[in-house]
């Protein structure tokens, strides 16, 4: 792959997307293989789904299991601007978004989840703690966790602001993965905001979602500030 600063991972979506747009695969055809394509790029096979989950949040791919890869049929799905869409968003401020509208849906899980939701809540956060040690599902299971707390508010307005968030999240979790100990403290902070929900304290919850989104701001912050 060329030598560029780009990183591995974006390389290697650079050139999915090239090769989308120039049609070497066409809309409804079936893509090669996860290991097909990492052996045609020269990367592990975790970067290729990495790439390919990207392309899947953005409507460009589909990943059928048991079945393969496709490209999605809806030609303007590839010509979207939606394709660099990380480039028009600064992640400072779609975090600074997620501020205003995370901790408040927090507050509303926690007074309004019933079992089920608790259950799931848990159970997502300890998976989270499980792929830290692999890797591979971490950024998609981060980002159910914030969907469950969303559905678990049941507040219209909320959720159209979150959806609309929504296919820009992949990519943002992708950046702030990369700050220091950013990993185990999304971990932590994912399960004492489960607790919280599940003992229905609201506003333990929403406080532990703004400092779970502070936490990744103010490095970032930082860094913009160059120190």
């Amino acid at each position: 792959m060329a030598n560029s600063k780009q990183s591995v991972y974006e390389q290697a979506l650079t050139k999915l997307k090239t090769n989308i747009k120039s049609k070497v695969w066409k809309p409804g055809e079936r893509l090669p293989t996860m290991k097909q394509l990492a052996n045609d790029l020269g990367i592990s096979i975790t970067i290729i789904r990495e790439a390919l989950h990207t392309l899947e949040n953005q409507g460009i791919i589909s990943i059928e299991h048991g079945r393969g890869i496709y490209l999605r049929n809806d030609p303007n799905a590839i010509k979207n601007d939606m394709i660099d869409y990380q480039k028009k968003v600064p992640l400072l401020s779609l975090l600074k978004a997620r501020l205003l509208v995370e901790p408040q849906q927090a507050y509303m899980c926690a007074q309004k989840a019933n079992e089920k939701l608790c259950l799931q809540l848990n159970e997502t956060a300890q998976q989270m703690d499980q792929e830290m040690k692999t890797g591979d599902d971490f950024l998609k299971i981060d980002l159910r966790f914030h969907q469950l707390i969303a559905q678990g508010a049941d507040e219209q307005s909320l959720k159209i602001m979150t959806q609309s968030l929504e296919p820009y999240q992949i990519e943002s979790r992708r950046m702030t993965n990369t700050l220091p100990q950013m990993r185990t403290k999304a971990a932590l902070y994912h399960q004492l905001i489960a607790a919280a929900v599940t003992t229905h304290d609201a506003e333990e919850a929403q406080g532990l979602m703004k400092l779970h989104i502070e936490s990744m701001i103010k490095p970032l912050v930082k860094i913009s500030q160059g120190k």
